[in-house]
């Protein structure tokens, strides 16, 4: 069985439509597979209406720690539920305000002439719909400002220069997971590796999620083993994701594998038909 839990489109800060993204799919074979865009159903309301098999609702939803951008997926979640979608709108505009602040902090050279709808991405009405700083950071790229994304970061916009709580903040992880309870999901720690040790993840979990990205291109193997360790001694649910957002990168569809028997109790919680999918 192939999975992939973990796919962004243009509709956030993916670099594909989703009938790109959906073409990506079908030719990895994946018999399970969730559009996760960032605060925002579009992109998976789109690959929905393409009806291929095996998709399962999902969002990456931003919450806060500490000043901090924690990344939570939800899968199963109905994209309907007036109480997500409520938080899911109050999270993008937060995006757009925080936005407006980040290139402010900007020196004048670099960032002079830009605005929200100057950085987000108009290749289509519904691209872009979430933004981030991978927009920003393109943006500057595409001025001359920095030669690639990760000289953007490293100068203004990674995690170390937004953690002095000046900017609007993303609400709790107790608040996004129970929001994505309500909505008939689960709520999923995204790509722990980022966190680099399981000290720093593994107090995440007590916020009220209900499991954890086990496989994930950028988890080292020792802090893997130790993750899969915990998920299977406290419970957790066990997913795993390629993050893809770029076509013809090492991030693929379907890229990285989790053994059926990790993978069954997450399915059960998160489609209906996957009980028996998940025995085969």
């Amino acid at each position: 069985m192939r999975a992939d839990f973990h796919l962004h489109t243009w509709c956030s800060d993916g670099d594909s439509p989703p009938e790109a993204l959906a073409a990506e799919v079908r030719r990895a074979r994946l018999d399970w597979w969730a559009v996760t865009d960032h605060d925002t159903f579009a992109g998976w309301r789109q690959c929905a209406a393409l009806g291929l098999p095996g998709l399962v609702p999902g969002v990456e939803v931003t919450a806060s720690d500490g000043g901090r951008e924690i990344h939570v997926v939800g899968l199963g979640t109905d994209p309907a539920h007036p109480g997500l979608g409520a938080l899911l709108a109050r999270i993008r505009e937060l995006r757009r305000e925080r936005m407006v602040a980040l290139i402010a902090r900007l020196p004048a050279a670099v960032g002079g002439g830009l605005d929200p709808e100057r950085v987000r991405d108009r290749r289509a009405p519904d691209a872009g719909e979430s933004l981030s700083r991978n927009h920003l950071a393109r943006a500057l790229v595409e001025r001359g400002a920095v030669a690639r994304l990760r000289d953007a970061f490293t100068a203004w916009l990674g995690d170390e220069h937004l953690a002095d709580g000046s900017l609007p903040a993303f609400p709790g992880i107790e608040e996004v997971a129970a929001a994505i309870r309500a909505a008939g999901g689960v709520a999923i720690l995204a790509h722990p590796g980022c966190y680099r040790e399981a000290a720093r993840a593994l107090p995440l979990m007590e916020r009220g999620l209900d499991g954890l990205e086990v496989e994930h291109p950028n988890l080292d193997p020792g802090l893997a083993q130790r993750l899969r360790a915990e998920a299977a001694a406290r419970g957790w649910l066990q997913s795993l994701g390629s993050d893809y957002h770029h076509p013809g990168g090492a991030r693929r569809p379907g890229c990285v594998g989790l053994g059926a028997d990790r993978l069954a109790p997450l399915l059960e919680r998160i489609t209906p038909a996957a009980g028996g999918a998940a025995g085969r």
